[in-house]
């Protein structure tokens, strides 16, 4: 069946991995400037003067203007004070300045309500001896926190270069980190030219500038898929933000399923489990939508993605067969609801004559879609109907959040199996082939 364009696309679509987790998940600042709620910016004196007496290293000076640098500029986005925000940019670098003009209006039309940047001191400072002797390039952790939408700041990966003018520090580029490659695969919405955002309650929707309407419409798709996400799920983020953005660089291009570019990803949001930000903890997701998709995807769409987003906090060892089938279960149930009931009926038919029968194991991690290709979300989703009909959406929901912990060795998931459902994989599997629908 078709609907909004997604029914021919929705083999696409799985669970992956932001590409930054292993960006992330590194040992992060011993000097860190943060910023919480709103409050007057700092006083221009705020900027550290480079000492000229023997003594700290550049480096060390370096890490001290930085400081005052990221602290001015938190401070700034969050009242509003966009002189404040430029202060100490390079005057020099006209570029420069007018993408962080730009990425300054963006990030205030997002309602933040906490803003706060940290240096990776294991991250070696790399000499840019391009912007002079002193210039130095540093990781920076920026963390993020969308008034109503993240229940705590998201982390995302910053490369910023700072030089000595003058007497005083400045930031004098964002794109000279020997690692940058890394950083460009995926760019925050923020980062890509002008943007709009659609506002509902519990859904913060972004898209490119003239793109409103659509916007409008994805916050209204995502009111719809919300329900039916949380009365089956019974989680839900406290808010959730949907990326709809034109430009390629919106989605990582390793971000694939089946050989084929994911339609819509959830991709997972981290924040630091510590203070000295040395571990990351999966605080949620956000729904990242194909450039290409942008425009037809819809509340089925939005649910699957929806319900990748609310299970992921559990932990992400659960079998990819139970990951797929629970959020094709949630996307189809809310087609039934939408009067797809038809369409659901000839492809449950399809799938329980035609794939079912040649079920051995349940579909295997790294080769899901191997043995059933497409199909493999199609055998998972009639996997998880035939449990939740069998044994009950809290029996499920329980089995999910103990498989999600780990971990995923085979003998640990059978005896997961057998303490929910009290059977074996085998004779799960022999269950399912006389399975024959929902009464």
């Amino acid at each position: 069946m078709t609907t909004d364009g997604e029914r021919a696309t929705r083999g696409r679509r799985m669970r992956l991995w932001i590409a930054g987790a292993v960006v992330l998940a590194i040992a992060a600042a011993a000097a860190t400037w943060a910023v919480a709620g709103r409050g007057d910016p700092p006083s221009p004196s705020a900027a550290t003067p480079t000492q000229t007496s023997a003594g700290p290293s550049v480096e060390e000076r370096m890490l001290a203007g930085a400081g005052a640098i990221l602290k001015t500029r938190a401070s700034a986005v969050l009242s509003g004070h966009l002189s404040q925000y430029l202060q100490y940019v390079d005057p020099a670098n006209r570029k420069l300045r007018q993408r962080d003009q730009q990425v300054f209006a963006n990030l205030r039309k997002l309602g933040l309500s906490r803003l706060s940047y940290q240096v990776d001191a294991n991250w070696a400072p790399e000499v840019q001896t391009q912007h002079g002797p002193s210039a130095r390039a540093v990781r920076v952790l920026m963390l993020v926190q969308i008034a109503g939408i993240d229940s705590t700041p998201r982390a995302t990966a910053l490369g910023y270069t700072f030089a000595e003018r003058d007497g005083h520090w400045l930031l004098v580029d964002d794109d000279d980190l020997a690692a940058e490659a890394d950083l460009k695969a995926y760019r925050e919405p923020w980062d890509l030219g002008a943007i709009e955002v659609a506002r509902r309650p519990g859904v913060l929707v972004i898209v490119p500038a003239g793109e409103r309407r659509n916007g409008e419409r994805l916050a209204r798709e995502s009111q719809s898929a919300i329900p039916m996400v949380r009365s089956i799920t019974r989680r839900a983020q406290a808010g959730i933000a949907v990326i709809a953005m034109a430009d390629s660089r919106s989605m990582d291009p390793e971000w694939r399923t089946g050989g084929h570019p994911a339609a819509a990803v959830a991709a997972q949001n981290y924040a630091p489990a510590n203070p000295e930000a040395s571990e990351f903890k999966v605080t949620g997701s956000r729904v990242v939508i194909n450039p290409d998709q942008r425009t037809q995807a819809g509340r089925l769409l939005l649910a699957h993605e929806f319900t990748h987003a609310a299970m992921e906090p559990l932990g992400g060892r659960a079998p990819i067969w139970l990951v797929e089938g629970f959020a094709r279960y949630v996307e189809n149930r809310l087609a039934a609801q939408s009067g797809y009931q038809r369409e659901l009926a000839d492809e449950r038919r399809e799938l329980l004559r035609e794939k079912i029968p040649a079920l051995v194991v349940l579909p295997i991690d790294g080769v899901f879609h191997g043995d059933y290709d497409e199909d493999s979300y199609g055998v998972s989703w009639i996997i998880v109907e035939y449990l939740v009909t069998t044994y009950g959406q809290a029996a499920v929901n329980s089995l999910y959040a103990d498989l999600a912990r780990g971990p995923d060795a085979p003998g640990v998931r059978e005896q997961v199996l057998r303490k929910h459902l009290k059977v074996s994989e085998t004779a799960l599997v022999a269950a399912l082939k006389k399975y024959d629908g929902p009464a």
